[in-house]
């Protein structure tokens, strides 16, 4: 019987020892990996202040004065600042603020936000506000998929409202369009 506790007990022990050497042959291993990653995009949709800097006025009446805009762009807060100067009703001018990708990523526009500059009259919706008799309705840009160098635009019209039955004091407004671009999706 001693010899079959031998037995055992030698048996057991080359099990440890062979256990031992499968783990350590398992733990000795190296891996190792070698490379490098580097990401090469970048985002930067923006105004396009090379674009338009005033409106195109349009009188209200034959030979009248001929309304006058400018466009000034404020790239890090994506702001576009808009005066309008308006002498009738009937007046207009017509601004269009071109969006450009200067990315590497495909972007879209979305809706702009915006504000008057002073309050308000009247807001009846997102894009339209007014202030006295002048008038700001913006068409937001296409939301198409622009390409890096590609680009979009948002329109501007600023209009004297025709049914004013009186010139009142403010015949010139200004207002804050601020631009909002996401990746565009696949």
């Amino acid at each position: 019987m001693e010899g079959k506790h031998k037995n055992a007990l030698i048996g057991a022990l080359l099990a440890v020892v062979f256990v031992m050497a499968v783990g350590y042959a398992a733990f000795a291993q190296q891996l190792t990996i070698n490379g490098s990653a580097e990401i090469t995009s970048n985002w930067d949709v923006k105004y396009d202040a090379s674009a338009a800097s005033s409106g195109v006025g349009t009188a209200g009446v034959t030979g009248g004065q001929t309304p006058t805009g400018t466009i000034s762009y404020d790239n890090d807060d994506h702001n576009a600042n808009i005066s309008a100067t308006l002498y009738q009703p009937g007046d207009k001018v017509t601004f269009t603020l071109t969006v450009k990708n200067y990315g590497t990523i495909p972007a879209t526009v979305g809706a702009p936000s915006i504000e008057m500059v002073g309050d308000e009259d009247a807001n009846g919706e997102d894009l339209v506000v007014r202030k006295g008799n002048i008038q700001f309705t913006v068409t937001p840009a296409s939301g198409t998929t622009m390409q890096p160098n590609g680009t979009d635009t948002i329109k501007v019209v600023a209009e004297f409202v025709a049914g004013a039955t009186s010139v009142g004091d403010t015949t010139s407004a200004e207002m804050t369009v601020t631009m909002t671009a996401s990746q565009a999706t696949a």
